[in-house]
């Protein structure tokens, strides 16, 4: 997943007195793996990528070890040399053509591993850091449909329908192979406005209805896809995946409130129904677009946010204090199956979190015992 920001102005100009200095843009960074994907997907030999990578800043990504990281910056900047190269606005749908299992290293394979396709996109949903720390990949269930969305926290406007068509395709290039079905969604939603080429969308969705200046990216599925078995599935390669991903830090989030008083105002409206952005917005007294900002700025989403405050009521609720079609509603559910998924999704994060310091424990007294191994010898 190839989102970036875009870089800080790294002149020397001194701000006029009394003028406070804007607050720092976090460095975001990509897998080695993605912009090396894009280059190659997108030229027609060696040569021809590495231009496209030197004119992006990133003479060694054909070369560099899967475990090197590049800064979300250069992605765009790659994807704006792939744009002026081949003169296609499509470039992130052509691109995407050129996904191969592996391709995403870890990442493919936490995906393919897994029993289930929800189960599939839950690990890959918690992981994405892995390819991008840029990206967000969310999914919401809401009556028969299931909304997987894609977001960037800090991006470039002209390159979004480019990178976010890039994103969505090779996640569904990712689902049929993890199937070994030609797996179309049912809806495939772009903010962007349409284009005047249509054949690839058909190629990378399939029979999908394509819709654009929508609010979001995103695929919708039946929600009985979820239960899809994937052909893919190996419970043993699936458990050391895991461990391994366990192992390598999500970026560190503060704990401070993206926007003061979102997720008072959702927990206000868990009751009434099904939260909205829009109403959100009206009673912080901002425009949804403002909010939408504001979030992005704080590398968060209108989801996340949402997700985070029912994860948080859901804690202060006890089970025999009422039905779990009630408890459901508390928290803005439409019906209890909403709630349990939700809150099998929690409860595998939770354990995804305390296997990752259980990892970092490990390795702390690994190292401590090289530090001291005559210690070691006398305690034994």
């Amino acid at each position: 997943m190839p989102p970036a920001q875009p870089t800080a102005d790294a002149r020397n100009d001194r701000p006029d007195a009394g003028t406070a200095r804007p607050a720092p843009v976090p460095v975001y960074t990509e897998s080695v793996v993605v912009p090396r994907f894009i280059a190659t997907a997108s030229s027609r030999g060696r040569h021809e990528a590495e231009r496209l990578v030197r004119a992006a800043g990133l003479p060694r990504a054909l070369t560099a070890p899967e475990t090197a990281r590049t800064p979300s910056a250069h992605t765009y900047r790659l994807w704006g040399a792939v744009v002026a190269h081949s003169g296609r606005r499509d470039a992130g749908l052509h691109a995407a053509t050129g996904y191969r299992p592996g391709m995403l290293d870890l990442f493919d394979y936490l995906l393919s591993t897994a029993a289930t396709l929800g189960e599939g996109l839950a690990h890959a949903s918690a992981n994405v850091h892995l390819v991008s720390s840029n990206s967000l990949l969310t999914s919401e269930e809401c009556g028969d449909e299931v909304t997987v969305s894609y977001a960037v926290r800090h991006g470039d406007e002209e390159l979004r329908g480019v990178v976010a068509e890039f994103a969505l395709a090779v996640v569904n290039a990712q689902l049929r192979h993890a199937t070994g079905t030609d797996f179309s969604p049912v809806r495939v939603s772009f903010a962007h406005r349409a284009p005047s080429r249509a054949a690839l969308y058909r190629a990378a969705f399939g029979s999908a209805q394509i819709e654009f200046g929508a609010a979001q990216d995103a695929l919708t599925l039946h929600r009985g896809d979820l239960e899809r078995p994937l052909v893919t599935a190996d419970p043993a390669l699936a458990a050391i995946i895991r461990r391994t991903a366990a192992a390598l830090s999500a970026p560190h989030q503060a704990g401070t409130p993206p926007v003061p008083g979102l997720r008072e105002v959702i927990a206000g409206q868990l009751p009434d129904g099904r939260p909205s952005l829009a109403e959100a917005a009206r009673r912080l007294a901002v425009s949804p677009r403002t909010l939408q900002r504001r979030l992005g700025e704080s590398g968060t989403t209108w989801r996340a946010e949402l997700d985070a405050v029912r994860r948080d009521q859901a804690a202060g609720l006890h089970p025999s204090e009422t039905g779990s079609q009630a408890r459901a509603a508390r928290l803005g559910f439409a019906e209890s199956r909403s709630l349990r998924r939700a809150m099998n999704r929690w409860d595998e994060a939770k354990a995804h979190e305390a296997a990752r310091r259980d990892v970092q424990v490990q390795d702390g007294e690994r190292r401590r015992d090289c530090r001291h191994p005559e210690e070691t010898a006398e305690a034994s």
